[in-house]
């Protein structure tokens, strides 16, 4: 639901034009003396002010999600966007029902509508202005709504794995050291299971945290089998290679498998994984 921050921008910008020319409207059709077209400035200034509506609307919902996506605590800024954004919709609502179902209070509408334009000034200048001054003076612009890649973390890391791992895991059976690719194939299948209590972005930091303290031991190697097309699924090592199977065995164990997950085993490294299987069990003397 995120929208990047130019486009969010841009569509508020078009809001508070099309809510100006409403207002220009209204004053002239009000203010002025004479008016040659009044019916023709009423009728303009209904269809921009329900397309002014329909604007703000659709911005409500996509600040909702935006918020609702935040990693952090809200700042005063976004608390204050919040509160002006649920204010300016009563307003809206309260000059729709005067409208429509009270016309004793319509001689009030113009400065409704005076204060709809002001809160929906206030409330798109504290965020698009904020955008707009960080572009011209040319400075990194950080969106709190996701989290970004580059901003990897190693104690959010943690974080982000105690509370949304330990809903479903005992963490110290899935604490093993594996492959960055291992933990990679790990966490894309955790995401799919898991959403949208793991957003992606918490699922990269967490990512980070497992495999810059869980990484391979001593020895180990990224590009193993094992790392690779085993402990995705299995806990440890010690569980697949606790039985000395014949190669058509393993074979079968093998297609098994794949069956579960055919992502992680693709049909050509079948072989490969069979072979690797037999050697380490008979290396072992199992």
């Amino acid at each position: 639901m995120g929208v990047p921050p130019f486009w969010s921008t841009l569509v508020s910008l078009v809001f508070l034009v099309l809510g100006a020319l409403c207002l220009l409207v209204m004053l002239a059709a009000q203010g002025r003396a004479q008016v040659e077209d009044y019916q023709g400035l009423a009728r303009y200034h209904r269809w921009s002010g329900w397309l002014f509506v329909l604007l703000f609307l659709l911005m409500f919902i996509f600040m909702l999600a935006r918020v609702e996506e935040q990693w952090e605590e809200s700042s005063a800024r976004i608390a204050m966007h919040v509160a002006l954004a649920t204010a300016l919709l009563l307003l809206i609502i309260l000059k729709v029902a005067i409208s429509r179902y009270f016309p004793k209070l319509r001689r009030h509408m113009f400065m409704f509508g005076v204060s709809v334009y002001l809160a929906a000034f206030t409330l798109v200048w504290i965020t698009a202005g904020y955008y707009i001054i960080w572009k011209y003076e040319e400075t990194p612009y950080l969106s709190h709504a996701e989290l970004p890649e580059r901003m990897l973390d190693r104690e959010l890391g943690k974080q982000f794995f105690i509370e949304k791992c330990s809903t479903c895991h005992l963490l110290e059976n899935i604490m093993h050291p594996r492959s960055r690719q291992s933990w990679e194939t790990v966490m894309t299948r955790m995401l799919e299971l898991a959403a949208p209590r793991i957003t992606p972005a918490e699922g990269a930091q967490i990512l980070h945290y497992l495999v810059e303290t869980h990484g391979p031991g001593p020895g180990g190697n990224d590009e193993s089998i094992l790392d690779s097309y085993c402990l995705p699924c299995h806990e440890n090592r010690g569980d697949i290679l606790i039985e000395n199977y014949s190669r058509s065995d393993w074979r079968e164990n093998v297609r098994r498998m794949r069956k579960y997950g055919p992502e992680i085993i693709p049909e050509e490294k079948v072989g490969e994984i069979v072979d690797f299987l037999v050697r380490e069990t008979a290396d072992s003397g199992l």
